[in-house]
Protein backbone atom coordinates (compact mmCIF):
# COMPACT_ATOMS: atom_id res chain seq x y z
CA UNK A 1 0.00 0.00 0.00
CA UNK A 2 1.23 3.49 -0.86
CA UNK A 3 1.15 6.43 1.52
CA UNK A 4 -1.44 8.16 -0.73
CA UNK A 5 -3.76 5.14 -0.52
CA UNK A 6 -3.31 5.06 3.25
CA UNK A 7 -4.27 8.72 3.53
CA UNK A 8 -7.25 8.31 1.19
CA UNK A 9 -8.56 5.29 3.12
CA UNK A 10 -8.31 7.17 6.41
CA UNK A 11 -9.93 10.27 4.91
CA UNK A 12 -12.90 8.17 3.74
CA UNK A 13 -13.15 6.28 7.06
CA UNK A 14 -12.21 2.98 5.42
CA UNK A 15 -10.30 0.66 7.81
CA UNK A 16 -6.79 -0.13 6.62
CA UNK A 17 -5.72 -3.74 6.97
CA UNK A 18 -2.47 -5.65 6.25
CA UNK A 19 -0.67 -2.61 4.89
CA UNK A 20 3.13 -2.65 4.60
CA UNK A 21 4.76 0.76 4.87
CA UNK A 22 8.11 -0.27 6.32
CA UNK A 23 10.71 2.46 6.07
CA UNK A 24 8.28 5.03 4.65
CA UNK A 25 8.34 8.73 5.53
CA UNK A 26 5.12 10.17 6.98
CA UNK A 27 6.76 13.05 8.82
CA UNK A 28 4.62 16.16 9.21
CA UNK A 29 1.49 14.42 7.89
CA UNK A 30 -1.97 14.58 9.48
CA UNK A 31 -3.88 11.35 10.18
CA UNK A 32 -7.34 11.77 11.63
CA UNK A 33 -10.09 9.39 12.79
CA UNK A 34 -8.71 6.32 11.05
CA UNK A 35 -8.49 2.62 11.93
CA UNK A 36 -5.38 0.65 10.99
CA UNK A 37 -5.23 -3.10 11.60
CA UNK A 38 -2.44 -5.69 11.34
CA UNK A 39 -0.15 -3.36 9.43
CA UNK A 40 3.61 -2.81 9.47
CA UNK A 41 5.44 0.51 9.82
CA UNK A 42 8.85 -0.82 10.84
CA UNK A 43 11.58 1.86 10.79
CA UNK A 44 9.15 4.41 9.36
CA UNK A 45 9.27 8.12 10.16
CA UNK A 46 6.25 9.86 11.74
CA UNK A 47 8.41 12.74 12.98
CA UNK A 48 6.30 15.87 13.60
CA UNK A 49 3.15 14.11 12.41
CA UNK A 50 -0.29 14.85 13.86
CA UNK A 51 -2.41 11.83 14.82
CA UNK A 52 -5.91 12.60 16.05
CA UNK A 53 -8.56 10.01 16.81
CA UNK A 54 -6.42 7.23 15.30
CA UNK A 55 -6.67 3.59 16.36
CA UNK A 56 -3.87 1.11 15.60
CA UNK A 57 -4.33 -2.57 16.47
CA UNK A 58 -1.83 -5.41 16.00
CA UNK A 59 0.52 -3.08 14.15
CA UNK A 60 4.33 -3.16 14.08
CA UNK A 61 6.15 0.12 14.80
CA UNK A 62 9.52 -1.39 15.71
CA UNK A 63 12.29 1.16 15.25
CA UNK A 64 9.80 3.81 14.11
CA UNK A 65 10.27 7.50 14.92
CA UNK A 66 7.47 9.64 16.36
CA UNK A 67 9.83 12.39 17.48
CA UNK A 68 8.04 15.75 17.93
CA UNK A 69 4.72 14.16 16.90
CA UNK A 70 1.36 15.18 18.36
CA UNK A 71 -1.03 12.37 19.35
CA UNK A 72 -4.55 13.28 20.44
CA UNK A 73 -7.19 10.73 21.44
CA UNK A 74 -5.26 7.97 19.69
CA UNK A 75 -4.93 4.31 20.70
CA UNK A 76 -2.33 1.59 20.22
CA UNK A 77 -3.68 -1.88 21.05
CA UNK A 78 -1.49 -5.02 20.97
CA UNK A 79 1.15 -3.22 18.95
CA UNK A 80 4.89 -3.88 18.73
CA UNK A 81 6.95 -0.72 19.05
CA UNK A 82 10.25 -1.84 20.51
CA UNK A 83 13.20 0.55 20.17
CA UNK A 84 10.93 3.29 18.83
CA UNK A 85 11.64 7.02 19.16
CA UNK A 86 9.03 9.29 20.78
CA UNK A 87 11.29 12.12 21.93
CA UNK A 88 9.53 15.43 22.57
CA UNK A 89 6.20 13.97 21.42
CA UNK A 90 3.00 15.33 22.93
CA UNK A 91 0.24 12.92 24.01
CA UNK A 92 -3.28 14.00 24.93
CA UNK A 93 -6.01 11.56 25.98
CA UNK A 94 -4.21 8.69 24.27
CA UNK A 95 -3.93 5.00 25.21
CA UNK A 96 -1.47 2.14 24.93
CA UNK A 97 -2.90 -1.30 25.75
CA UNK A 98 -0.98 -4.61 25.82
CA UNK A 99 1.72 -3.15 23.59
CA UNK A 100 5.49 -3.71 23.57
CA UNK A 101 7.33 -0.39 23.96
CA UNK A 102 10.50 -1.85 25.38
CA UNK A 103 13.82 -0.01 24.92
CA UNK A 104 12.03 3.03 23.46
CA UNK A 105 12.94 6.68 24.01
CA UNK A 106 10.24 8.95 25.47
CA UNK A 107 12.65 11.67 26.64
CA UNK A 108 11.04 15.07 27.18
CA UNK A 109 7.62 13.84 26.09
CA UNK A 110 4.47 15.43 27.50
CA UNK A 111 1.68 13.03 28.47
CA UNK A 112 -1.68 14.45 29.51
CA UNK A 113 -4.61 12.17 30.40
CA UNK A 114 -2.74 9.31 28.74
CA UNK A 115 -2.75 5.66 29.88
CA UNK A 116 -0.43 2.71 29.37
CA UNK A 117 -2.01 -0.57 30.53
CA UNK A 118 -0.36 -4.02 30.58
CA UNK A 119 2.45 -2.77 28.36
CA UNK A 120 6.16 -3.53 28.26
CA UNK A 121 8.26 -0.47 29.04
CA UNK A 122 11.36 -2.32 30.18
CA UNK A 123 14.61 -0.42 29.53
CA UNK A 124 12.67 2.52 28.08
CA UNK A 125 13.65 6.11 28.81
CA UNK A 126 11.30 8.83 30.05
CA UNK A 127 14.07 11.21 31.11
CA UNK A 128 12.67 14.72 31.58
CA UNK A 129 9.16 13.60 30.60
CA UNK A 130 6.06 15.27 32.04
CA UNK A 131 3.11 13.11 33.08
CA UNK A 132 -0.07 14.92 34.09
CA UNK A 133 -3.30 13.10 34.97
CA UNK A 134 -1.78 10.04 33.32
CA UNK A 135 -1.45 6.41 34.41
CA UNK A 136 0.95 3.50 33.94
CA UNK A 137 -0.94 0.41 35.07
CA UNK A 138 0.26 -3.18 35.47
CA UNK A 139 3.23 -2.68 33.13
CA UNK A 140 6.70 -4.22 32.94
CA UNK A 141 8.96 -1.36 34.06
CA UNK A 142 12.26 -3.18 34.55
CA UNK A 143 15.13 -0.63 34.40
CA UNK A 144 12.78 2.11 33.22
CA UNK A 145 14.46 5.55 33.38
CA UNK A 146 12.37 8.28 35.03
CA UNK A 147 15.29 10.56 35.86
CA UNK A 148 14.26 14.25 36.04
CA UNK A 149 10.67 13.37 35.07
CA UNK A 150 7.76 15.35 36.52
CA UNK A 151 4.64 13.47 37.62
CA UNK A 152 1.59 15.50 38.65
CA UNK A 153 -1.70 13.81 39.55
CA UNK A 154 -0.25 10.71 37.93
CA UNK A 155 -0.49 7.01 38.78
CA UNK A 156 1.84 4.03 38.55
CA UNK A 157 0.09 0.92 39.85
CA UNK A 158 0.84 -2.80 40.31
CA UNK A 159 4.43 -2.39 39.17
CA UNK A 160 7.83 -3.63 40.31
CA UNK A 161 9.83 -0.42 40.71
CA UNK A 162 12.89 -1.92 42.36
CA UNK A 163 15.09 -1.34 39.29
CA UNK A 164 13.51 1.89 38.02
CA UNK A 165 15.81 4.94 37.84
CA UNK A 166 14.29 7.81 39.84
CA UNK A 167 17.11 10.35 40.19
CA UNK A 168 15.73 13.88 40.21
CA UNK A 169 12.15 12.75 39.66
CA UNK A 170 9.61 15.31 40.88
CA UNK A 171 6.11 14.25 41.83
CA UNK A 172 3.03 15.82 43.39
CA UNK A 173 -0.11 13.88 44.28
CA UNK A 174 1.29 10.63 42.89
CA UNK A 175 -0.36 7.21 43.16
CA UNK A 176 2.02 4.28 43.67
CA UNK A 177 -0.66 1.78 44.67
CA UNK A 178 0.50 -1.85 45.06
CA UNK A 179 3.98 -1.05 43.74
CA UNK A 180 7.19 -2.66 44.98
CA UNK A 181 9.81 -0.14 46.09
CA UNK A 182 11.57 -2.44 48.53
CA UNK A 183 15.18 -1.59 49.42
CA UNK A 184 15.11 1.59 47.31
CA UNK A 185 16.84 4.79 48.35
CA UNK A 186 14.02 7.32 48.02
CA UNK A 187 15.58 10.19 49.94
CA UNK A 188 15.58 12.50 46.93
CA UNK A 189 11.82 12.25 46.34
CA UNK A 190 9.06 14.55 47.52
CA UNK A 191 6.09 12.30 48.29
CA UNK A 192 3.68 14.77 49.89
CA UNK A 193 0.05 13.88 49.17
CA UNK A 194 1.19 10.58 47.64
CA UNK A 195 -0.97 7.46 47.72
CA UNK A 196 1.11 4.37 48.47
CA UNK A 197 -1.75 2.11 49.51
CA UNK A 198 -0.69 -1.52 49.52
CA UNK A 199 2.83 -0.67 48.35
CA UNK A 200 5.93 -2.58 49.48
CA UNK A 201 8.71 -0.42 50.88
CA UNK A 202 10.46 -2.98 53.03
CA UNK A 203 13.95 -1.81 54.04
CA UNK A 204 13.54 1.27 51.86
CA UNK A 205 15.36 4.48 52.81
CA UNK A 206 12.89 7.34 53.27
CA UNK A 207 14.97 9.27 55.77
CA UNK A 208 13.97 12.94 55.73
CA UNK A 209 11.40 12.43 52.95
CA UNK A 210 8.30 14.66 52.86
CA UNK A 211 5.26 12.39 53.24
CA UNK A 212 2.89 15.08 54.45
CA UNK A 213 -0.75 14.13 54.02
CA UNK A 214 0.05 10.88 52.24
CA UNK A 215 -2.12 7.76 52.21
CA UNK A 216 -0.11 4.67 53.22
CA UNK A 217 -2.99 2.34 54.07
CA UNK A 218 -1.91 -1.28 54.12
CA UNK A 219 1.62 -0.44 52.94
CA UNK A 220 4.56 -2.51 54.16
CA UNK A 221 7.55 -0.68 55.68
CA UNK A 222 9.22 -3.62 57.46
CA UNK A 223 12.72 -2.54 58.48
CA UNK A 224 12.41 0.72 56.54
CA UNK A 225 14.18 3.94 57.54
CA UNK A 226 11.73 6.83 57.93
CA UNK A 227 13.85 8.70 60.44
CA UNK A 228 13.30 12.48 60.46
CA UNK A 229 10.59 12.13 57.80
CA UNK A 230 8.04 14.94 57.59
CA UNK A 231 4.74 13.06 57.74
CA UNK A 232 2.08 15.08 59.57
CA UNK A 233 -1.55 14.09 58.90
CA UNK A 234 -0.43 10.92 57.13
CA UNK A 235 -2.61 7.81 57.06
CA UNK A 236 -0.73 4.70 58.24
CA UNK A 237 -3.89 2.64 58.92
CA UNK A 238 -3.19 -1.12 58.76
CA UNK A 239 0.38 -0.42 57.60
CA UNK A 240 3.19 -2.80 58.60
CA UNK A 241 6.00 -0.85 60.27
CA UNK A 242 7.63 -3.67 62.21
CA UNK A 243 11.27 -2.95 63.07
CA UNK A 244 11.10 0.32 61.11
CA UNK A 245 12.86 3.47 62.29
CA UNK A 246 10.79 6.64 62.61
CA UNK A 247 13.24 8.30 64.99
CA UNK A 248 12.80 12.09 65.04
CA UNK A 249 9.96 12.04 62.49
CA UNK A 250 7.11 14.56 62.48
CA UNK A 251 4.02 12.37 62.92
CA UNK A 252 1.54 14.89 64.28
CA UNK A 253 -2.11 13.92 63.74
CA UNK A 254 -1.15 10.68 61.98
CA UNK A 255 -3.52 7.73 62.00
CA UNK A 256 -1.94 4.39 62.94
CA UNK A 257 -5.25 2.58 63.40
CA UNK A 258 -4.70 -1.20 63.35
CA UNK A 259 -1.10 -0.69 62.22
CA UNK A 260 1.72 -3.08 63.17
CA UNK A 261 4.58 -1.27 64.89
CA UNK A 262 6.19 -4.07 66.88
CA UNK A 263 9.85 -3.27 67.51
CA UNK A 264 9.48 0.10 65.80
CA UNK A 265 11.73 3.01 66.87
CA UNK A 266 9.60 6.09 67.52
CA UNK A 267 12.15 7.84 69.72
CA UNK A 268 12.02 11.66 69.75
CA UNK A 269 9.07 11.71 67.37
CA UNK A 270 6.32 14.33 67.31
CA UNK A 271 3.15 12.37 68.00
CA UNK A 272 0.77 15.12 69.10
CA UNK A 273 -2.83 14.02 68.48
CA UNK A 274 -1.67 10.83 66.73
CA UNK A 275 -4.13 7.92 66.83
CA UNK A 276 -2.96 4.37 67.62
CA UNK A 277 -6.38 2.78 68.12
CA UNK A 278 -6.10 -1.04 68.04
CA UNK A 279 -2.49 -0.84 66.85
CA UNK A 280 0.16 -3.35 67.88
CA UNK A 281 3.36 -1.67 69.09
CA UNK A 282 4.93 -4.32 71.28
CA UNK A 283 8.52 -3.56 72.34
CA UNK A 284 8.36 -0.28 70.43
CA UNK A 285 10.52 2.66 71.53
CA UNK A 286 8.75 5.92 72.37
CA UNK A 287 11.71 7.44 74.23
CA UNK A 288 11.50 11.22 74.39
CA UNK A 289 8.48 11.34 72.07
CA UNK A 290 5.92 14.14 72.39
CA UNK A 291 2.65 12.25 72.79
CA UNK A 292 0.43 15.15 73.78
CA UNK A 293 -3.25 14.29 73.24
CA UNK A 294 -2.30 11.02 71.48
CA UNK A 295 -4.94 8.28 71.53
CA UNK A 296 -3.71 4.79 72.38
CA UNK A 297 -7.15 3.15 72.72
CA UNK A 298 -6.99 -0.67 72.80
CA UNK A 299 -3.38 -0.60 71.57
CA UNK A 300 -0.98 -3.41 72.44
CA UNK A 301 2.01 -1.63 73.95
CA UNK A 302 3.52 -4.45 75.98
CA UNK A 303 7.24 -4.12 76.52
CA UNK A 304 7.33 -0.61 75.13
CA UNK A 305 9.75 2.06 76.32
CA UNK A 306 8.18 5.44 77.09
CA UNK A 307 11.19 6.76 79.03
CA UNK A 308 11.39 10.56 78.96
CA UNK A 309 8.29 10.90 76.79
CA UNK A 310 5.89 13.80 77.15
CA UNK A 311 2.25 13.11 77.95
CA UNK A 312 -0.59 15.62 77.97
CA UNK A 313 -3.98 13.99 78.38
CA UNK A 314 -2.51 11.05 76.46
CA UNK A 315 -5.27 8.48 76.43
CA UNK A 316 -4.36 4.86 77.27
CA UNK A 317 -7.95 3.65 77.50
CA UNK A 318 -7.94 -0.18 77.42
CA UNK A 319 -4.33 -0.22 76.20
CA UNK A 320 -2.07 -3.11 77.22
CA UNK A 321 1.23 -1.93 78.74
CA UNK A 322 2.53 -5.04 80.50
CA UNK A 323 6.28 -4.77 81.01
CA UNK A 324 6.48 -1.25 79.57
CA UNK A 325 8.90 1.36 80.95
CA UNK A 326 7.79 4.85 81.97
CA UNK A 327 11.03 6.08 83.56
CA UNK A 328 11.28 9.87 83.45
CA UNK A 329 7.98 10.21 81.66
CA UNK A 330 6.26 13.50 82.48
CA UNK A 331 2.84 15.04 81.99
CA UNK A 332 -0.68 13.70 82.35
CA UNK A 333 -2.20 10.48 81.01
CA UNK A 334 -5.74 9.13 80.94
CA UNK A 335 -6.27 5.53 81.97
CA UNK A 336 -9.03 3.00 81.27
CA UNK A 337 -12.56 4.16 82.05
CA UNK A 338 -14.30 1.02 83.45
CA UNK A 339 -17.81 2.05 82.44
CA UNK A 340 -16.69 2.81 78.92
CA UNK A 341 -14.79 -0.48 78.68
CA UNK A 342 -17.91 -2.42 79.67
CA UNK A 343 -20.02 -0.49 77.15
CA UNK A 344 -17.53 -1.29 74.39
CA UNK A 345 -18.03 -5.00 75.02
CA UNK A 346 -21.60 -4.60 73.86
CA UNK A 347 -21.84 -4.88 70.09
CA UNK A 348 -25.42 -4.44 68.97
CA UNK A 349 -24.67 -5.93 65.56
CA UNK A 350 -23.94 -9.30 67.20
CA UNK A 351 -27.07 -9.50 69.31
CA UNK A 352 -29.69 -11.88 67.98
CA UNK A 353 -33.13 -10.39 68.68
CA UNK A 354 -35.57 -12.58 70.57
CA UNK A 355 -38.69 -13.16 68.45
CA UNK A 356 -40.50 -15.53 70.77
CA UNK A 357 -39.94 -18.59 68.60
CA UNK A 358 -39.60 -21.87 70.51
Amino acid sequence: MSIDLLLQSIAHRVPVRDANLDGETLSGMTLKDGVVLSSSFRNSDFGGASLSGMMFQDCDFSGTSFADAFLDNSSFVSCSAGESDWRRATFAQSTFIASDLGRSDFSETRLTQTTAMRCVLAYSVLRGATLSQSAIMDCDLANLVLDDATLTNAAITQADLRSVHLAGMRCDTILFSECDLSERDLRGLMLARANLSGAKLNRANLSGVDLSGSVLTGASFIGADLSHAAAPKTLFAKADLRAASLRGADLKQCLFTEARLDGCDLSSTKLEMAVFTCASAKSALFRGADMSYALMHHAKLDGGDFSGSKFLRTDFHCASTTGSLFIGQHGSALQTVPERAVAELYDASRVIPFNGAG
